[in-house]
């Protein structure tokens, strides 16, 4: 997308704490006065729930009464329709999990959602996507996968069985058409995709063993399906190699999960920026100077400039995900700074960067989190600020369940 960043609508930030389930229609409403409210204006209501997101209240609405239910349109008759897909919804991990409820927080609004979700039950859980669908997998083999909307309860069905080692995931909808699932395997370093009416997944033929990682960041950084078509992914790679402070052959390495060498450590992470590509660039120097910078890459015209933004984001990288927030939704994050981990053996500190002036800091001295097995968790003798909520977003990524079913 082109053109300045638009402003942004001030809400009243929410304590997690008080998450809420769904709102309470009044009494009164099923009442015959309510219950026979012209269809236009009924319909008027319902859309200003969706042009927030809030699908959950939208079915809430629309269950009211039949007179309600026959005025709106049904989420289950078209999975695709933009109205009723998941927006930038992100399921929070199992240490903010309770009583089997999911807390999903909106990263647009700022508000947090508990979810009760029976339904997962009775499936294994492969992945959650940045924009908060469910990728689920039936437990009797051959195990095939649908997708979840958690707000409006609509389950996807896939003909195809998913493959089994697999646990990064992503719905799309290239160019207006019909849904895809695309699923990646961190640990065979393969890549497939599949539409609902797919007998198997399609694996991908990345031809540079780079490639895998550079779709995989897209991913996990919110960004994959605006590379949907290979030019924009070509007319990116070379206007990002004209910054780099170094010749890499391919240019793709710098989107490596490991530190690619060449005298410099360089990390690169993809993040969606309110429909904006960013590309966030941390380099360690030979002298040992670590730098960050973020640039902005606009698909129309494919230009790749440094990041301008009318100081209204902050954004939090990792190699799990990547995403940004309004700072006006998440009062105590700061804008024009990303947010990250540094870590030290088993523990992890939260820093911060101003893009601006570069100037970088921990946000405690103590260390934020420490290593328990293979994940990191918070430390537990402190107050979580709504920085640590965020930033253990990007640390860690749940294991499959059906993967752990696959391990002898």
């Amino acid at each position: 997308a082109s053109g300045e960043l638009p402003p942004a609508a001030r809400r009243e930030m929410k304590d997690p704490g008080f998450a809420e389930s769904s709102p309470a229609v009044p009494a009164m409403a099923a009442e015959d006065r309510w219950s026979t409210l012209p269809g236009d204006l009924v319909r008027r209501i319902a859309d200003s729930f969706l042009d927030d997101n809030n699908l959950d209240w939208y079915m809430d609405y629309r269950a009211v009464c039949t007179g309600w239910l026959a005025a709106t349109d049904d989420p289950r008759s078209d999975a695709s329709d933009p109205r009723f897909r998941p927006s930038r919804w992100i399921v929070l991990d199992e240490v903010f999990q309770s009583d089997g409820n999911l807390l999903l927080l909106n990263t647009d609004t700022g508000r947090f959602l508990r979810k009760n979700l029976p339904q997962l039950g009775e499936y294994h859980l492969v992945a959650t996507t940045l924009d908060g669908y469910f990728v689920l997998a039936e437990k009797t083999a051959p195990h095939a996968v649908c997708v979840l909307n958690p707000l409006t309860g609509v389950v996807i069905r896939f003909a195809a069985p998913v493959p089994p080692d697999v646990g990064i995931a992503d719905v799309i909808f290239p160019q207006g058409s019909s849904l895809r699932l695309a699923v990646f395997s961190d640990s065979s370093r393969k890549a497939y995709s599949a539409a609902p009416h797919s007998e198997s997944f399609v694996r991908y033929n990345h031809k540079q063993p780079a490639a895998y990682d550079f779709f995989r960041k897209a991913i996990v950084g919110g960004v994959y399906a605006s590379f949907s078509e290979a030019s924009v992914v070509r007319e990116m790679i070379i206007c990002l190699g004209k910054f780099l402070p170094v010749n890499l052959s391919p240019v793709t390495e710098v989107f490596s999960l490991d530190l690619p060498g060449h005298g410099y450590g360089m990390r690169c992470f993809l993040v969606d920026l309110h429909g904006h590509i960013c590309i966030v660039m941390k380099i360690l120097n030979p002298q040992g100077v670590l730098a960050l910078f973020a640039l902005q890459y606009d698909t129309e015209t494919s230009k790749l400039c440094l990041l301008k933004t009318p100081d209204r984001y902050a954004i939090f990288i990792g190699d799990h995900r990547c995403f940004s927030v309004d700072v006006d939704e998440f009062p105590g994050t700061e804008p024009d700074c990303v947010y990250y981990t540094e870590h030290l053996g088993s523990s992890a500190h939260i820093c911060k960067c101003n893009i601006k002036d570069n100037k970088m800091e921990r946000i405690s001295e103590a260390a934020d989190f420490v290593k328990q097995d293979k994940k990191f968790v918070l430390v537990a003798d402190r107050p979580y600020t709504i920085i640590h909520l965020l930033v253990s977003y990007t640390i860690n990524n749940p294991d499959s369940q059906l993967a752990l079913q696959q391990i002898p």
